[in-house]
Order: C-alpha cells, then sequence, then structure tokens
C-alpha cells in the first residue's frame, strides 16, 4: 500500500495550517455567479446519474427506490440541483413515475450518458450513485441491469465520456471494491462499500451516504457544508456501528479512491491525509454565505477571485506527483494564502 504522506513537521504544521484555511473558504466552487444566477438550470455545473440495478427482491426493491427518491428530493431541493440535470434509473420505474425516468438497463444508462455528454462542460462536476447488486468472480467487477450487466471498464466507458473535470462516484454495491480499478483516476473521487470482490453480501453504506449529506453532524469542520470526504467518513462510522450494535462481523469495509491514487484508502488512512480532493469537493452550489445573500459587484469580483484560486488549489493538488514536493508544498501554501485573504475580505462585505 502507498504510504501516507509525511512532510516534515514544519511542513506538516504548515500544510494542516493552509488546509484549515482552505476548508473555511467554503469552497466557493462555484460562486462566480449571484445566487439567482446559480439557481439557472442553464448555468448550473453539478449533474447527477442516479442508477439502483435489478433488486432481485421486494423488500430490497422497496429500500432501494427510497434511497433513489430521497437522494433526489436531497439533491433537488437542499442541495439545489436543477431537475433537469438528475436523472434516476430503476428496475421498475412505474412505482414511482414522478421521480424515476427511466428502467436501469444498459441501454438507458448509455442515453442517459451521450445526453449528459452533449450538454456537460469541461468544468462540470459529475455525481454518479450506484444501488442494488454487484458481483465479482475474481476477475472483474459486474453490476447487475435489468437485462445484460455493466463490467466496471464498460461503466468508467459510458460516465467518462462526459467531458466533465470531477467525478463524484459512490458505488454502493456488494463487491464494489472490485470495481475501483476501472473506475478510479485522475479527477475522480470513488467511494466504494466494499474494499474488495470478495465481500458479497448485502451493504448498507448507500443509505448512510445519503444521511450525511443531509445530516449537520457529518459537517465535522462546521463550514455549512458536508464535503465527499465528511460524507464518506459518517458513512463508514454509520456502518460499523450497524455491525457492532447487532453483534454482527462486519461484512462490507467502505473504502475511498482519490485522483487516481495507487491504493483506495480506509476511513483512517483517508483521515491521516490533508491532500485529497475528496476534503474540498461539495454536492451543493457553493458557501451558503454567497447562495443566500444578495451580493455588491465588489463581492462578487472577491468570489470570481476566489473561485479561481480554488480551482487553481484543485489542479495543483492533482498534478501533485508530476513535480518535486517542496515545489508543490510551496505552491500550494502560496495559493492557500492568497485563498485565505480574499475570503477574510469577502466576510467582511
Amino acid at each position: 500500500m502507498r504510504g501516507l504522506d509525511r512532510p516534515a513537521p514544519r511542513r506538516a504544521r504548515i500544510m494542516n495550517r493552509m488546509f484549515r484555511l482552505c476548508l473555511a473558504v467554503c469552497g466557493l466552487l462555484t460562486a462566480a455567479a449571484p445566487a439567482q444566477a446559480q439557481n439557472a438550470a442553464s448555468g448550473d455545473p453539478r449533474w447527477a446519474i442516479l442508477v439502483a440495478g435489478i433488486s432481485g427482491d421486494p423488500g430490497l426493491q422497496k429500500e432501494y427506490l427510497k434511497e433513489l427518491t430521497d437522494l433526489r428530493t436531497l439533491l433537488e431541493g437542499q442541495l439545489g440541483f436543477p431537475r433537469d440535470h438528475v436523472v434516476a434509473l430503476f428496475d421498475d420505474p412505474k412505482l414511482d413515475p414522478t421521480h424515476i425516468q427511466y428502467v436501469s438497463n444498459r441501454e438507458n444508462l448509455e442515453k442517459v450518458c451521450l445526453e449528459i455528454a452533449a450538454r456537460a462542460g469541461k468544468e462540470d462536476t459529475v455525481f454518479v450513485f450506484l444501488e442494488g447488486h454487484g458481483d465479482s468472480d475474481g476477475a472483474g467487477y459486474k453490476f447487475n441491469l435489468v437485462g445484460p450487466d455493466l463490467t466496471a471498464d464498460e461503466l468508467a466507458t459510458m460516465f467518462y465520456s462526459i467531458p466533465a473535470q470531477r467525478f463524484l462516484v459512490v458505488n454502493a454495491t456488494n463487491c464494489s471494491g472490485a470495481s475501483l480499478e476501472g473506475l478510479a483516476g485522475k479527477g475522480r473521487i470513488v467511494v466504494s462499500a466494499t474494499r474488495s470482490g470478495t465481500e458479497k453480501n448485502l451493504t448498507h453504506l448507500g443509505k448512510y451516504f445519503i444521511e450525511a449529506l443531509a445530516a449537520n453532524n457529518s459537517d465535522v469542520d462546521k463550514n455549512g457544508r458536508v464535503s465527499i470526504f465528511e460524507a464518506f467518513s459518517y458513512a463508514a462510522r454509520r456502518v460499523e456501528e450497524y455491525y457492532t450494535k447487532g453483534g454482527n462481523l462486519q461484512t462490507e469495509h467502505p473504502v475511498l479512491s482519490d485522483n487516481g491514487e495507487e491504493q483506495a484508502m480506509s476511513p483512517a488512512e483517508a483521515g491521516a491525509r490533508v491532500s485529497l480532493l475528496a476534503r474540498s469537493a461539495y454536492l451543493d452550489r457553493g458557501s451558503p454565505l454567497l447562495v443566500q445573500t444578495d451580493m455588491s459587484p465588489e463581492s462578487q469580483a472577491l468570489a470570481k477571485e476566489a473561485q479561481s484560486l480554488e480551482r487553481q488549489v484543485e489542479l495543483l493538488k492533482s498534478a501533485k506527483g508530476q513535480m518535486a514536493e517542496a515545489e508543490y508544498e510551496k505552491r500550494l501554501e502560496d495559493l492557500l494564502l492568497k485563498l485565505a485573504e480574499v475570503q477574510a475580505k469577502l466576510r467582511k462585505k
């Protein structure tokens, strides 16, 4: 397993302080325009694909449908996704035609990805949520759909045909750990319910991840937002509690793949890392301060500057492996200091 980041003590203090400042900025990723413009469907940079494969059991079908409807309601309500930027696929759409558009089969998923690819921009973010049953024979992963199943490589081909800079993927199926090799990569954050394809029992990560996105106590840094890292950590903790309270052996171990890292990380391993894209990746529209407040022209200019700086931070983090550690740390420190200064000015407005 790849070792954890272990910068020198002084550098470690600087890095941790700077990342706390960065988190305090509340992201500002989508704060370049006033709240009214952010609500416009044509300008929103976020997309969501929600898929529950074949259920195979009436009880599970009911549970998976609830997850998808709860998640869609959360995305379009609290998180502010435009309705036409969210697509849901389920094995029986007739059970809830208000929230489900398509039968969850290969043809429809490919169609959805092609349609979003024609509309999404290069700087957009795509959130993918997979629920249901997975399978692994030791050679690879398959997502069980209505009709022919899809391998991890086939899923990756469909999803990543969309020309978006950032993908946030949650695979909540059993055996999902086997999908990481196909789904992981630069600019991609992948949460898996299991650490390997050998964990074949029913999983519970999906419902807890949705709970995390809506729960105030999952917002550890108290910036009014829930990052993908925070949602992963919360959901993993709830999974562990589920098995502990029931007195059962834990048969699913959630892991996080961040920006193409060679090895997926457990919650403890991810928690020890400060340089994770998942720490600054969100599903909401941006800082509550900016979304909820009318902004003056001067504030808008500061917000645009903050947005540009945060983009630079993300791009730098993506390119970390291509430069010397000292250069990376110096450039990161400079960007985060500038970002903190802009954020401080913005808070005074």
